[in-house]
Protein backbone atom coordinates (compact mmCIF):
# COMPACT_ATOMS: atom_id res chain seq x y z
CA UNK A 1 0.00 0.00 0.00
CA UNK A 2 2.83 2.09 0.46
CA UNK A 3 4.61 1.92 -2.48
CA UNK A 4 0.95 2.96 -4.05
CA UNK A 5 0.78 5.79 -1.83
CA UNK A 6 4.41 7.00 -3.36
CA UNK A 7 3.68 6.19 -6.53
CA UNK A 8 1.06 8.63 -6.85
CA UNK A 9 2.81 11.22 -4.63
CA UNK A 10 5.75 11.24 -7.50
CA UNK A 11 2.57 11.86 -9.98
CA UNK A 12 1.13 14.43 -8.70
CA UNK A 13 4.36 16.21 -8.13
CA UNK A 14 5.27 15.37 -11.42
CA UNK A 15 2.22 16.80 -13.11
CA UNK A 16 2.55 20.20 -10.42
CA UNK A 17 6.33 21.01 -11.94
CA UNK A 18 4.99 19.84 -15.76
CA UNK A 19 2.37 22.64 -15.14
CA UNK A 20 5.12 25.38 -13.89
CA UNK A 21 7.27 24.88 -17.25
CA UNK A 22 8.92 28.30 -18.02
CA UNK A 23 6.43 28.49 -21.22
CA UNK A 24 3.15 27.45 -19.99
CA UNK A 25 1.29 30.05 -21.99
CA UNK A 26 1.18 34.26 -23.02
CA UNK A 27 -2.14 35.15 -21.82
CA UNK A 28 -1.25 38.09 -23.12
CA UNK A 29 0.53 39.57 -25.97
CA UNK A 30 4.37 39.16 -26.18
CA UNK A 31 4.36 38.11 -22.56
CA UNK A 32 6.84 35.65 -20.70
CA UNK A 33 6.09 36.67 -17.58
CA UNK A 34 5.37 33.66 -14.94
CA UNK A 35 1.52 32.55 -14.95
CA UNK A 36 0.20 32.97 -11.27
CA UNK A 37 -2.84 30.62 -10.59
CA UNK A 38 -4.83 30.38 -7.57
CA UNK A 39 -7.71 28.54 -6.57
CA UNK A 40 -9.61 27.06 -3.55
CA UNK A 41 -8.55 23.49 -4.35
CA UNK A 42 -6.65 21.92 -7.60
CA UNK A 43 -5.99 18.42 -9.06
CA UNK A 44 -3.36 17.07 -11.39
CA UNK A 45 -3.78 14.00 -13.06
CA UNK A 46 -1.36 13.20 -16.73
CA UNK A 47 -2.08 16.43 -19.17
CA UNK A 48 -4.77 18.03 -17.37
CA UNK A 49 -5.02 20.47 -14.17
CA UNK A 50 -8.25 21.28 -12.84
CA UNK A 51 -8.46 23.97 -10.10
CA UNK A 52 -11.42 25.25 -8.51
CA UNK A 53 -13.16 27.74 -6.40
CA UNK A 54 -12.48 31.37 -7.35
CA UNK A 55 -9.74 30.93 -9.62
CA UNK A 56 -7.67 33.82 -10.76
CA UNK A 57 -4.88 33.77 -13.53
CA UNK A 58 -2.58 36.87 -13.22
CA UNK A 59 0.25 37.18 -15.85
CA UNK A 60 1.75 40.42 -16.23
CA UNK A 61 -1.73 43.33 -16.45
CA UNK A 62 -3.59 40.14 -17.87
CA UNK A 63 -6.45 38.60 -15.22
CA UNK A 64 -8.44 35.63 -15.69
CA UNK A 65 -11.21 34.93 -13.47
CA UNK A 66 -13.88 31.92 -13.04
CA UNK A 67 -15.47 29.49 -10.98
CA UNK A 68 -13.14 26.76 -12.38
CA UNK A 69 -10.57 26.64 -14.53
CA UNK A 70 -9.57 23.32 -16.71
CA UNK A 71 -6.33 23.83 -18.24
CA UNK A 72 -4.79 20.84 -21.14
CA UNK A 73 -1.15 20.59 -21.31
CA UNK A 74 1.20 18.75 -24.05
CA UNK A 75 4.26 16.67 -23.37
CA UNK A 76 6.38 19.50 -22.66
CA UNK A 77 4.23 20.83 -19.76
CA UNK A 78 3.26 23.79 -22.00
CA UNK A 79 -0.70 24.72 -21.79
CA UNK A 80 -2.67 24.06 -24.95
CA UNK A 81 -5.72 24.70 -23.98
CA UNK A 82 -7.84 26.76 -21.44
CA UNK A 83 -11.58 26.57 -20.17
CA UNK A 84 -12.84 29.26 -17.99
CA UNK A 85 -16.46 28.18 -16.36
CA UNK A 86 -18.59 29.75 -14.55
CA UNK A 87 -18.47 33.46 -13.89
CA UNK A 88 -15.86 34.41 -16.50
CA UNK A 89 -13.94 37.93 -16.48
CA UNK A 90 -11.00 38.49 -19.00
CA UNK A 91 -9.05 41.75 -18.39
CA UNK A 92 -6.17 42.80 -20.22
CA UNK A 93 -5.88 46.36 -19.22
CA UNK A 94 -7.69 47.62 -22.33
CA UNK A 95 -10.78 45.20 -22.53
CA UNK A 96 -12.93 43.71 -20.17
CA UNK A 97 -14.44 40.69 -21.91
CA UNK A 98 -16.92 38.72 -19.44
CA UNK A 99 -19.43 35.57 -19.89
CA UNK A 100 -20.28 31.99 -18.47
CA UNK A 101 -17.67 30.32 -20.51
CA UNK A 102 -14.34 31.05 -22.08
CA UNK A 103 -11.52 28.90 -24.34
CA UNK A 104 -8.21 30.00 -24.32
CA UNK A 105 -6.40 28.53 -27.65
CA UNK A 106 -2.95 28.61 -27.29
CA UNK A 107 -2.01 27.84 -30.94
CA UNK A 108 -5.17 30.33 -32.08
CA UNK A 109 -3.55 32.79 -29.69
CA UNK A 110 -7.65 33.26 -28.87
CA UNK A 111 -9.85 33.72 -26.53
CA UNK A 112 -13.78 33.08 -27.33
CA UNK A 113 -16.45 33.80 -24.42
CA UNK A 114 -19.81 32.60 -24.93
CA UNK A 115 -22.61 32.76 -22.98
CA UNK A 116 -24.07 36.32 -21.92
CA UNK A 117 -20.65 38.09 -23.44
CA UNK A 118 -20.17 41.51 -22.54
CA UNK A 119 -17.27 43.87 -23.74
CA UNK A 120 -16.01 46.73 -22.48
CA UNK A 121 -13.31 49.41 -23.34
CA UNK A 122 -13.43 52.37 -21.35
CA UNK A 123 -17.22 54.03 -21.75
CA UNK A 124 -17.97 51.24 -24.54
CA UNK A 125 -19.73 48.61 -24.02
CA UNK A 126 -20.69 45.90 -26.54
CA UNK A 127 -23.19 42.83 -25.64
CA UNK A 128 -23.03 39.14 -27.57
CA UNK A 129 -23.78 35.66 -27.47
CA UNK A 130 -20.03 34.61 -28.02
CA UNK A 131 -17.02 36.53 -28.92
CA UNK A 132 -13.68 35.41 -30.71
CA UNK A 133 -10.16 37.89 -29.46
CA UNK A 134 -7.40 37.50 -31.12
CA UNK A 135 -4.54 38.05 -27.83
CA UNK A 136 -2.00 39.72 -30.52
CA UNK A 137 -3.94 41.82 -32.06
CA UNK A 138 -6.84 42.94 -30.21
CA UNK A 139 -9.17 42.38 -33.02
CA UNK A 140 -12.37 41.29 -31.48
CA UNK A 141 -15.18 39.06 -33.37
CA UNK A 142 -19.03 39.27 -32.51
CA UNK A 143 -21.63 36.91 -33.04
CA UNK A 144 -25.28 36.68 -31.76
CA UNK A 145 -26.80 34.09 -29.40
CA UNK A 146 -29.67 32.84 -31.32
CA UNK A 147 -32.42 34.81 -31.64
CA UNK A 148 -30.83 37.89 -30.85
CA UNK A 149 -28.93 40.95 -32.19
CA UNK A 150 -25.45 42.35 -31.32
CA UNK A 151 -25.89 45.49 -29.61
CA UNK A 152 -23.18 48.46 -28.76
CA UNK A 153 -23.52 51.49 -26.86
CA UNK A 154 -20.63 53.94 -28.20
CA UNK A 155 -20.12 57.47 -26.25
CA UNK A 156 -18.50 60.17 -28.64
CA UNK A 157 -15.58 62.61 -27.29
CA UNK A 158 -18.59 65.24 -26.91
CA UNK A 159 -21.01 63.47 -25.09
CA UNK A 160 -20.93 64.37 -21.00
CA UNK A 161 -18.85 61.78 -19.36
CA UNK A 162 -20.71 60.40 -15.74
Amino acid sequence: MKKHSSVRTASLVSAALLLFSPAAAQLGPDSDAPIDISGDAAEFQEETAVWSGNVRVVQDNVILAADRLEAELNEDGDFTTVTAIGQVRYSNGKEVITGKRAIFDNDARTITVIDDVVVTQGRQVMKAGAVIYWIDTGRVRFTPAPGQRIRGIFFTDNAEQT
